[in-house]
């Protein structure tokens, strides 16, 4: 009688552990979701008045100049990467630019960015050789040789105000001011005189 109480006592014990030990982790770790309002704002768009192409371009000349590598460049999206590193960690910011039209008509745009910073470590692999020893078959045998690998131990979108202010702002100075006339226009008609000969230069 006295084990079946103890017994109970410990399944008490181990419940109440586990619900202390949820809660703590809910308060500590939020889920994601939760930091995700879905409200309007400003920090991952900006309007111009301006094409989508020429948006687009302005963002990519931005970021060539800041020393990232485009892997996918199209005339209204665009991703570009950039690497750190700090000691054994290595870190890489993807950074991802979509120019889309906006309501206004054609010559109205919203550029739309999102940068993930991803964080990576060097991980070593000891390998091992099998060598053969007569009778005894093969014995495997661990030598010094390694495998360094890069294995991500984590990633999260950055969502700093200033980061992308700053983006925003050396793309207006890569925005042209005015547009291209478009190819094939044809050109202003020569002044003419009262009449209706074109006027002399």
């Amino acid at each position: 009688m006295m084990f079946v109480s103890r017994l109970r006592l410990f399944a008490v014990c181990a419940t109440t552990a586990g619900a202390l030990a949820a809660g703590c982790s809910h308060s500590s770790d939020p889920l994601a979701y939760t930091r995700n309002e879905f409200a309007r704002t400003d920090t991952y768009s900006r309007g111009y008045p301006k094409a989508p192409e020429m948006v687009c371009e302005a963002g990519k000349r931005s970021l060539l100049s800041q020393g990232y590598t485009l892997a996918d460049a199209g005339p209204r999206s665009l991703e570009g990467h950039k690497q750190f590193q700090s000691g054994d960690n290595y870190k890489e910011i993807t950074f991802r630019l979509v120019c889309e039209p906006d309501h206004g008509g054609t010559t109205r745009s919203i550029a739309f960015v999102n940068a993930v910073e991803s964080t990576f470590a060097l991980k070593k692999t000891n390998n091992s050789a099998s060598v053969g020893v007569g009778l005894l078959g093969s014995v495997s045998m661990p030598f010094t040789s390694s495998d360094d690998s890069m294995v991500k131990t984590g990633s999260e979108t950055i969502a700093s105000d200033d980061f992308y202010s700053r983006f925003f702002a050396l793309l207006e100075q890569y925005m042209p001011s005015t547009a291209p006339a478009p190819q094939g226009e044809a050109a202003a008609p020569a002044p003419k005189t009262p009449e209706g000969q074109p006027r002399s230069p």
